[in-house]
């Protein structure tokens, strides 16, 4: 599981304990000018992908880096439960997907992500 918090301009995914030697990879600092999107939507065929490095034991984890369906993808997640799925620009990979610490949700770190993301979005008025 990942703690998923913002720190002025940059997006934080930590890893912890096990999840870093699963995984083979260390946190995200991640400039929100790269972050395309965010929410808890898992593609179509999510669990077809090719290891790259890292974990890869089906539904019972995953977590590394993976090749899916032609892009390279980060995985730290286990079960059927509801992951954040963060969507990157210009950036090593093309999406994050991570499971997030308790008593946080997927969809609450989905949602935080979205509002900072808003206001560069916005069309300007003037």
């Amino acid at each position: 599981m990942a703690t998923v918090r913002i720190e002025d301009d940059t997006l934080c995914i930590e890893l912890k304990g096990a999840e870093v030697l699963w995984a083979c990879h260390g946190s995200f600092r991640i400039p929100l000018a790269h972050v395309k999107g965010a929410g808890i939507v898992k593609p179509p065929s999510f669990w077809e992908s090719l290891k790259i490095i890292g974990t890869g034991a089906g539904r019972l984890k995953m977590a590394g880096t993976f090749l899916y369906h032609g892009e390279v993808v980060f995985f730290d997640y286990a079960g059927d439960e509801n992951v954040l799925v963060i969507d990157l620009i210009e950036n090593n990979y093309r999406h994050v997907f991570v499971h997030v610490d308790a008593p946080d949700t997927p969809e609450a770190a989905a949602a935080i992500i979205q509002a900072q993301l808003a206001p560069a979005a916005a069309p300007s008025t003037s």
